[in-house]
């Protein structure tokens, strides 16, 4: 994965993890993506299935709706995604930890609005949550109803709990 733009320091840069496969393989197991979209009040976070290939994560929407609305307003976007987390119980209450891993990162949207790569898009959400299941079959009429965006992965950082 190639990203142009520098994220800032972490702090704790121990935990950081930099090394493209370990960044795959968090992809891959994570099941749910947060993404953060610009909203003229605060930011807009919402949960979504998503796919990724190379520098790209995909993730679909209805045609309308705030997801759709914010990302036309503004393409810019931020996201984040976490392994399932272990608590890690301590003496006190300021040492109690979580254990997991994590990426954040950010990107810019666009709305898919060629056939084939609309399916295409949505055929990698699908693999992501089914790696071994066949090519999906689509329901008549779903993807005339489906609004399948694109996210190029500007920044992609992962993070050791």
């Amino acid at each position: 994965m190639h990203h142009p733009e520098k994220p800032r320091p972490m702090r704790r840069p121990e935990t950081e993890i930099t090394a493209h496969a370990q960044l795959e393989d968090i992809l891959r197991r994570v099941r749910v993506l947060f993404l953060c979209l610009k909203d003229a009040h605060a930011p807009y976070v919402v949960p979504v299935c998503f796919g990724w290939e190379r520098d790209a994560l995909y993730v679909h929407s209805a045609l309308s709706g705030t997801k759709v609305d914010l990302i036309r307003a503004d393409p810019a976007v931020g996201f984040s995604a976490c392994t399932e987390m272990t608590l890690a119980p301590g003496a006190t209450a300021c040492s109690f930890s979580l254990k997991a891993e994590s990426i954040a990162g950010t990107g810019r949207a666009r709305i898919l609005t060629e056939e084939k790569e609309r399916v295409h898009a949505l055929d990698l959400i699908m693999r992501h949550y089914d790696d071994g299941a066949e090519a999906p079959v689509y329901a008549a009429g779903s993807l005339s109803r489906t609004c399948v965006i694109a996210i190029t992965i500007l920044t992609l950082r992962g993070r050791r709990l």
